[in-house]
């Protein structure tokens, strides 16, 4: 525990609570007794010895081969990234001084532009805590927008097809408000059912929430077509690997709820990471979260500062779209240098390499009679059957170091995803059903080497 305070500081802090330990206070919050005492770090070392220690500690571990995808991917991210994250932008605060953080500003701002030109969208924020909470509150901002509409609505749509995770924060956030899900199925082809998204839309639905690519790595080439048979209902784009759409034209939809971790964030154990909303101008009074604009200043020069601050939660709080203030404007700029630094031919080569890869190694897995491919419209992950996919995948991990994906009986989930896997008849135990990915970090050649060795262990 660090307590920036002196020990005179701290006494008087006891005298005044009439306390003789600081432990007093949090045995009142925590109803503990007793606590830990402190550890023993030892002798102190300077910098470069303690780098010394540190990769002694680590030349013993192994370094594995990542095919996990499932909202996660281990991208190739250039060393000009992590070169340029200097000191003044390694900070959780957000720039409410315009007149001495115009730099700041400038970048936050050019990164809302990426990502509109990206999703072909007017207007975007800066940003979220990852993928799952821009999504919830696309979900709440639908409800915002749909209630001059119909303010008694209170039914959204998701589809089967969307991550599970995703689907329990958005329910999270939305249950609290008296918002209800209803769940639509995916088709024998992986993709949205459309006569069961039909059946399912009422006067009470407010908005159908999509994934593209969806949770089985299946690319949704009917969200014009959705868009349409739902009217003026919300239609919210979510998406967990935006790379697709240097492939694809980005639909035409209401929201995009994306995730960005693919643009330059390493996986980190699971974050930090990010996420934005997009969406079109005349939504963007109900947009949560920071917004940088240009403008000129009394001089004739641009300048750069945050707008319509009345949706945050600092300013006129009780009127705030969302909590959301301080949040992963590191992140964003970590996106911006990768994009800029990339380029768009670049991207479009990294989107291209992911779209082959996972078919080369899928296609080599049948030719091998290892696994199974359940749907085929991919983009950079697929969901699989194999055999005995435990004992593989521990095989794999001790013996090569490579990590071969998930079995969705760790995924966890949601019982309606699992019945609409069984209702188009995918009836494998879920442990030996398993979603992998592959992406530009690995050759044509290595795939075929971990095949190599999968066959190697069958």
């Amino acid at each position: 525990m660090y307590i920036p305070h002196t020990p005179d500081q701290i006494q008087k802090i006891k005298d005044i609570l009439g306390i003789d330990s600081v432990d007093d206070i949090f045995q009142k919050i925590t109803g503990k007794t007793n606590f830990f005492e402190p550890i023993e770090l030892g002798e102190k070392l300077s910098q470069q010895e303690l780098l010394y220690y540190f990769d002694e500690k680590l030349s013993g571990l192994k370094k594995y081969h990542y095919l996990v995808g499932c909202g996660a991917y281990d991208h190739f991210i250039p060393p000009v990234v992590d070169a340029l994250m200097r000191s003044e932008f390694i900070t959780s605060y957000t720039p409410y001084q315009p007149e001495i953080s115009q730099g700041v500003l400038k970048a936050i701002w050019d990164f809302q532009s990426y990502v509109c030109e990206i999703f072909d969208m007017d207007v975007c924020n800066s940003s979220h805590y990852d993928g799952a909470t821009a999504a919830a509150e696309a979900v709440l901002m639908a409800k915002r927008i749909y209630s001059k509409i119909n303010p008694h609505a209170y039914k959204y749509i998701v589809l089967n097809s969307l991550h599970p995770n995703y689907i329990r924060v958005i329910q999270t956030y939305a249950e609290s408000i008296e918002l209800k899900p209803v769940f639509a199925d995916f088709d024998q082809y992986g993709k949205a059912d459309l006569s069961s998204l039909e059946n399912l839309i009422d006067n009470d639905t407010f908005a159908i929430v999509i994934q593209n690519p969806n949770f089985w790595g299946v690319i949704e080439n009917n969200i014009d077509k959705i868009k349409e048979l739902v009217k003026q209902k919300i239609v919210i784009l979510v998406t967990a690997n935006p790379f697709v759409y240097f492939l694809i034209d980005p639909p035409k939809v209401d929201i995009v709820a994306a995730s960005l971790q693919p643009f330059g964030i390493p996986l980190n154990f699971g974050g930090p990471y990010i996420g934005v909303i997009a969406t079109s101008m005349e939504n963007i009074r109900n947009l949560p979260g920071r917004i940088i604009g240009q403008t000129i200043d009394k001089d004739g020069k641009i300048a750069y500062t945050m707008i319509l601050q009345t949706r945050e939660q600092h300013i006129r709080r009780e009127k705030a779209t969302s909590n959301i203030c301080t949040n992963q404007g590191l992140m964003a700029i970590r996106n911006l240098i990768y994009l800029m630094t990339m380029g768009k031919s670049n991207l479009i080569k990294v989107a291209k390499k992911n779209y082959t890869n996972i078919r080369f190694f899928i296609s080599r897995l049948k030719e091998l009679g290892i696994a199974k491919n359940i749907f085929e419209d991919i983009f950079n992950e697929a969901l699989i059957y194999v055999p005995s996919y435990t004992e593989m995948y521990n095989q794999m991990k001790d013996k090569y170091s490579i990590i071969l994906g998930v079995s969705l009986n760790k995924l966890n989930l949601l019982q309606s995803q699992v019945e609409n896997l069984r209702k188009i008849g995918i009836d494998y135990d879920l442990k030996d059903l398993a979603i992998i990915c592959t992406t530009e970090k690995y050759s044509k050649q290595q795939l075929d080497q971990f095949c190599n060795y999968l066959k190697e262990i069958c």
